[in-house]
């Protein structure tokens, strides 16, 4: 075909197509096009996602009052703070090892994508990450973000913390860290981090940096009245022995939250948690004036409980785990396997996809916290992307996030 016949049946096609399609429905068309290339992307083995692009969905802000006693003029130019908040969140879910490196890594338009006028100054992110929120406060931004995620999921009625399981992890330190103890048990020097978790969602609702010779079970209660702040209604926890003292079971069991945990073998019934030695113990204050005659056994644990007598009430509640362990030992030991199989799941997908690693870059008390911090903001940034967009399921997954 002659290359003049080509020309004229092209302008034909498109002479056809622009009465097919008016001015208006032109526009429209071109905005649909647009809309479904700007649809939010869940990042999957089969579609991955850069961070900037899965970064710049984040709605920031209900996270920003987090900010306000940093800002005096907080009010006035909190909408500044919003590509700021996206960066931060950019910065986490990209893995860059520093603040330097992510600031480096984005071009321009990937800045204008998070919602920046224009490539902002590196002292600009700095001061505002590190001295405006500063790793102190990680965890107060965490909590916000949680806030968030239990309100938005409440409105698809899901309840977050209703199962939980709580297991603590060491991390190593560098040589020559001061601040770092050498454990006996763990064979090494360095630090821990015990995090309460979401047995169904796989969220991190409470975390504590702790020393690597602390004990962790001393997080227990804590945790415990941080999701009763969060607003969340616990049912169950499922913890190691290391969490099974004697308080620890009666403040759970008492504020009716089941408390499973694997039963030593030199562990016997407690003698001082039997019925009849309860009724005894509880005697002894009958010349108190908040004394009761012929209580529930409810009100005289809870009574005994309030003056300290931890070792019968938990005792009581042990006895009774113990027995239920007896009675249905396969069924009691799959519940316990399952928290320690899950945990030591989560802390390697954790340690393989965030910074919390064997191969830190600081030293000192705060490079670990930034490094626990970090690594617990990843996740919980990436759940909560996830849900203002609509996706409820594998939301802490940052494997495909690149």
């Amino acid at each position: 075909m002659p290359e003049i016949d080509i020309e004229k049946n092209i302008e034909k096609y498109w002479g056809r197509k622009d009465r097919q399609l008016n001015i208006g429905a032109e526009e429209e068309f071109q905005q649909m096009l647009q809309e479904i290339e700007e649809q939010f992307v869940d990042p999957t083995e089969n579609t991955p996602v850069r961070a900037v692009d899965f970064a710049r969905w984040l709605n920031p802000k209900p996270l920003l009052d987090v900010l306000k006693s940093k800002y005096p003029y907080f009010e006035y130019i909190k909408q500044r703070f919003e590509p700021r908040m996206r960066f931060f969140a950019y910065m986490l879910l990209s893995g860059k090892k520093n603040l330097r490196q992510a600031y480096l890594s984005l071009t321009e338009e990937e800045y204008i994508s998070l919602g920046f006028e224009c490539k902002p100054t590196y002292e600009l992110l700095r001061e505002f990450i590190y001295e405006r929120i500063g790793v102190e406060q990680f965890q107060e931004v965490f909590k916000q973000i949680l806030r968030e995620l239990v309100s938005l999921l409440k409105k698809r009625n899901i309840h977050l913390g209703k199962h939980v399981f709580q297991d603590a992890t060491d991390i190593h330190s560098l040589k020559h860290d001061k601040d770092a103890k050498y454990s006996g048990y763990y064979k090494h020097s360095g630090y821990k981090l015990d995090v309460t978790l979401d047995a169904e969602h796989d969220i991190p609702l409470c975390y504590t940096p702790m020393e690597i010779t602390c004990d962790e079970g001393q997080n227990l209660v804590p945790s415990q009245r941080y999701l009763a702040d969060l607003g969340l209604c616990e049912e169950e926890r499922v913890v190691d022995d290391k969490y099974a003292t004697f308080p620890n079971i009666a403040c759970s069991e008492l504020n009716n939250v089941s408390l499973f945990y694997k039963i030593a073998e030199n562990w016997v019934p407690k003698k001082e948690g039997d019925t009849k030695e309860i009724k005894r113990l509880y005697q002894k204050y009958h010349k108190e004036d908040d004394f009761v005659v012929n209580p529930s056994l409810d009100f005289m644990l809870q009574y005994l409980h309030r003056k300290g007598e931890y070792e019968a009430v938990g005792g009581f509640f042990r006895n009774q785990r113990m027995e239920q362990a007896e009675s249905d030992s396969e069924e009691y030991k799959k519940k316990c396997k399952k928290r320690s199989s899950h945990m030591e799941g989560f802390f390697g997908r954790v340690k393989n996809t965030t910074l919390l690693d064997d191969r830190p870059c600081k030293r000192g008390w705060k490079g670990f916290l930034f490094r626990a911090g970090t690594a617990m903001l990843t996740l919980v940034f990436a759940a909560l992307i996830r849900v203002q967009n609509g996706i409820t399921c594998h939301l802490t997954n940052v494997t495909y996030i690149t």
